[in-house]
């Protein structure tokens, strides 16, 4: 019996206004619906401009819902999700963008123990016990405590995007909206950060990942979203999902082809040879 959903996006429409008085107006998102459970890691894939991240904004909040370019219903627990407040959100559901940057001269450690604010009763209220139990924790666990002393613009991108995991865990939610969090990443640590993913869904987080790395998101989700020019073309199981039309219909003219790991039976796509 599947789970009750977590969280949920039913019939999102979004159209950019690109004139006076909507005149123009691009389609962005065509309709888009899907549920996520506890438990569950979902792939959002699909070609550049297919609107994942649009999805995830809107769906979190981070983008402002406008009736006039936005139709559609966001819930969480079956709640009306975008009529709450800000910090009920941030409380539940959290977005990770691809990178994280300050103005501010912040310690990698001071930017993970932002996360904590939505915990505190007031934005004046100092930081506790727990919250410094809380960044430790979440910085252990995406294997950055290490850099914790460091300067944030002094860090590589991949080690930003270890902060930025680590800050969304200190946070507390357990709905992850996470776009391309690991595409900076060296090789060891996209395999730690995946095999972090796995142990957070057996926790009851559930996942949503963006990311253009077709062979990570196959190893890593349970189901995948694939979307193009804003209409979704598949949801389903990812052996479902790799197929070698959908790929060509995904990516024409990119001769790809749909293979399995060796290892894992994960599917896989690989570059053909041009004839």
């Amino acid at each position: 019996m599947k789970n009750r959903p977590l969280f949920g996006v039913y019939g999102m429409s979004y159209r950019l206004n690109r004139g006076f008085q909507g005149v123009g107006r691009k389609l962005i998102l065509d309709s888009i619906s899907f549920e996520i459970a506890r438990g569950e890691v979902i792939a959002l894939l699909g070609p550049n401009g297919s609107g994942k991240s649009t999805l995830m904004k809107l769906g979190a909040g981070v983008l402002p819902f406008r009736s006039l370019s936005c139709t559609g219903q966001v819930r969480y627990l079956g709640q009306d999700f975008l009529s709450v407040s800000a910090e009920y959100r941030a409380r539940n559901v959290v977005y990770v963008a691809s990178d994280v940057r300050s103005e501010f001269l912040l310690t990698a450690q001071e930017v993970v123990f932002l996360g904590r604010t939505s915990a505190r009763r007031g934005w004046m209220q100092g930081t506790s016990q727990s919250d410094a139990e809380a960044v430790r924790r979440a910085m252990d666990r995406c294997s950055c405590w290490d850099l914790r002393d460091r300067n944030l613009s002094y860090l590589s991108g991949g080690e930003r995007q270890l902060v930025a995991l680590a800050c969304a865990l200190a946070q507390g939610a357990k709905v992850l909206f996470l776009d391309e969090i690991m595409s900076q990443m060296d090789i060891h640590h996209q395999a730690t950060i995946g095999r972090l993913l796995k142990d957070l869904a057996k926790e009851g987080f559930a996942i949503l990942l963006v990311s253009h790395d077709l062979n990570l998101a196959s190893e890593w989700a349970d189901s995948i979203i694939f979307l193009k020019e804003g209409k979704k073309i598949f949801h389903g199981p990812v052996l479902m999902a790799f197929q070698q039309e959908t790929m060509d219909l995904l990516y024409p003219h990119s001769n790809l082809k749909v293979g399995l790991n060796p290892l894992t039976g994960a599917p896989k796509v690989f570059f053909g040879q041009d004839t």
